[in-house]
């Protein structure tokens, strides 16, 4: 495996160490939502793991940690002030700063984005052909039932190749994840979009096998943290730490693969150590869609998040999640990670992790 370092990582780790400046702040008592059946959050299974919020927040602060496996009911937790940070995906994320009617949230990073190696992943029932390029799977998927998760990264991925012309399945199968593993293991299912860890799970339990990922359609996919802005406004330093306990985060998943496995095995139900380690850190061959680099820790946002972020807001906007297909004004906060970045001196991306193909 490879891992590749961006300019400013050098200094990380003796910033990281660096006193917290927050320390006079006031403490802060708040509820986080994360994402361990999601690769694109499993910052969030570090900073609990190793305790990185007491490193980073004032003294004194109490963070309460809500697992969950899909986004929509951290979104509605926050719009509820009932969780006042929470990382998910990139399609709940957008439609959680278009709810400013019931709360005020906002994008504060992006810990997580790829050329569609996390979320967009096609993968088909074990006992089709073997096929030698992705083209030639997408070929037999089509004319045939397809299942995703509706509102999610994988349905806009999907709904967004078939308006591209890449294939014609015969429906979408709007189908709970969890209900997609199910019907693989009982080979109910030809085909189905589904996001890491749950793809590599089916994938190593012998249920399915991978046939694409979002590459080749230009199709990336991501990872979002938000934040209330009135926690913001009246926590600016814990807003600040927080960030901070996210980029060593971020920093600890590219360099610490085993340990990161573990967390998951010691984290979440069903996943053995392998499928752990596989699902983050082994890619896929060029004939399927795998690219050098299957993770990027973001943190910010560039003209890549943008364009990901005004595609995302048209989809959900076709499909009648949002009112407008415009990025609402003010839906990101990146105040708290500039001023993280600059204490910690340094700059995003934070750094990738390259792809480990199997042997």
């Amino acid at each position: 495996m490879t891992f590749k370092k961006t300019i400013g990582v050098v200094a990380l780790a003796a910033a990281i160490g660096a006193a917290n400046p927050a320390g006079a702040a006031p403490p802060v008592n708040i509820t986080y939502g994360y994402h361990p059946y999601w690769t694109g959050g499993w910052n969030g299974v570090v900073i609990k793991h190793k305790e990185l919020w007491k490193k980073y927040l004032p003294a004194g602060s109490m963070v309460r940690f809500e697992p969950h496996l899909t986004g929509p009911p951290m979104v509605n937790a926050m719009l509820a002030d009932k969780m006042q940070i929470g990382t998910m995906g990139d399609m709940p994320s957008l439609v959680a700063t278009t709810r400013r009617d019931i709360g005020d949230l906002r994008l504060v990073s992006v810990p997580m984005y790829s050329a569609g190696q996390q979320c967009n992943k096609i993968v088909v029932r074990r006992n089709t052909p073997d096929f030698e390029t992705y083209a030639d799977a997408i070929r037999w998927a089509s004319g045939k039932p397809f299942a995703v998760h509706r509102g999610t990264c994988t349905h806009r991925f999907i709904e967004s190749i078939i308006a591209k012309g890449a294939f014609k399945p015969s429906e979408l199968v709007f189908t709970p994840i969890g209900e997609i593993a199910s019907n693989f293991e009982s080979g109910k299912l030809d085909a189905a979009a589904m996001w890491e860890p749950h793809a590599r799970r089916v994938v190593e339990l012998g249920y399915a096998k991978y046939a694409a990922t979002g590459t080749p359609w230009n199709e990336p996919d991501a990872n979002f943290s938000l934040m209330r802005q009135d926690f913001i406004e009246k926590n600016p330093a814990a807003a600040i730490g927080w960030i901070k306990a996210e980029i060593e985060a971020v920093r600890f998943m590219i360099e610490h693969p085993n340990e990161m496995a573990q967390m998951i095995v010691e984290e979440v139900k069903g996943y053995d150590h392998k499928t752990a380690w596989k699902a983050l850190y082994e890619g896929h061959p060029d004939a399927l869609g795998g690219t050098p680099e299957t993770y990027v820790g973001k943190m910010i946002f560039d003209d890549d998040v943008i364009k990901l972020m005004k595609n995302g807001y048209a989809f959900l906007h076709q499909i009648k999640v949002v009112k407008s297909p415009d990025m609402p004004k003010n839906a990101i906060n990146d105040g708290p990670l500039e001023k993280a970045l600059a204490e910690m001196r340094v700059t995003g991306p934070i750094g990738t992790i390259g792809r480990s193909l199997p042997k």
